[in-house]
C-alpha cells in the first residue's frame, strides 16, 4: 500500500505552507490535510482547555486517517498537545505533534530559552513540552514563554500578515538580547526565521524539523 502521511491544522494559515515544505523533502508522498478552524475558538471557550469533544474529534481524524492509508499523523497546532497524546491511544499509527524535534534541539542548544507565541492558548502546551523535552534530554533549562500582544489578531482576524510578522520579529529580536535560544514556537512563525538570520543566537522553527521526523515511517 502507498504510504500517506496526514496533517491536521486549526488554522486556514498553515496547509499551504505546510504542504509546500513536505513536498520539496518527500515528493513522491501523498499528503492528507485537515483543517477545523473551530477548534482553538472551543478552547478558548473552555478556559484555554481542550475538552473531551475536542479529544473525540482528534480521534476521529486520526481514525480516519488511518483508514485511508496514512502511516503517520501530525498535529501542527501547538495547544492541542495534550489532546494529542489522549487521541493517539485510539489509533495503531503514530500521532504526533510537529514541535517535538523543535523542542528537543531548544533544549540542547542553550540553557535560556525564550518561547514565543501569539495564541494565549498555547502558554501552557508550550511550557509542559518544553519541559518534557528537557526532561527527555537530561537537560536542566530555564524557558520563559513570551506572548506576542496583537499578533494573533493581525492574522486571523485582520488578515494582516506583515504585522503579525513585524510584530513577532520585534519580540524575537527583544529576547535575543536576554536569551541563549528563540524558539517561534508555532508553525504559522516558521518563514519569520528568514528576517532574523543576523542574529548571534539560534532560532528555531518547526517545521522543517519536524517534517523531518516523518522519516522514521517513510
Amino acid at each position: 500500500m502507498e504510504k500517506k502521511i496526514a496533517f491536521f491544522h486549526s488554522t486556514l494559515n498553515t496547509p499551504a505552507m505546510m504542504s509546500e515544505a513536505f513536498k520539496k523533502r518527500f515528493p513522491d508522498v501523498p499528503l492528507i490535510n485537515v483543517v477545523d478552524d473551530s477548534i482553538l475558538p472551543e478552547v478558548m471557550a473552555n478556559g484555554d482547555r481542550h475538552t473531551p469533544g475536542i479529544v473525540r474529534r482528534l480521534v476521529s481524524f486520526a481514525i480516519n486517517a488511518q483508514i485511508q492509508g496514512a502511516v503517520a499523523a501530525v498535529c501542527m497546532c501547538t495547544t492541542l498537545g495534550g489532546a494529542v497524546a489522549e487521541a493517539a491511544k485510539a489509533v495503531d499509527i503514530p500521532f504526533i505533534t510537529i514541535d517535538e524535534p523543535m523542542l528537543e534541539k531548544a533544549v540542547q542548544s542553550g540553557e535560556k530559552i525564550a518561547l514565543i507565541i501569539t495564541a494565549r492558548t498555547t502558554r501552557k502546551a508550550s511550557s509542559d513540552a518544553a519541559r518534557a523535552a528537557a526532561s527527555r534530554m537530561g537537560r536542566d533549562v530555564q524557558t520563559d514563554v513570551i506572548l506576542v500582544e496583537g499578533a494573533f489578531e493581525a492574522l486571523n482576524v485582520q488578515g494582516d500578515k506583515e504585522r503579525h510578522d513585524a510584530l513577532i520579529e520585534e519580540a524575537a529580536r527583544k529576547a535575543a538580547e536576554d536569551y541563549d535560544v528563540i524558539v517561534l514556537a508555532q508553525a504559522t512563525m516558521a518563514f519569520i526565521a528568514e528576517r532574523l538570520t543576523d542574529l548571534t543566537v539560534p532560532v528555531l522553527t518547526s517545521v522543517e524539523s519536524g517534517i523531518e521526523q516523518l522519516t522514521a515511517w517513510l
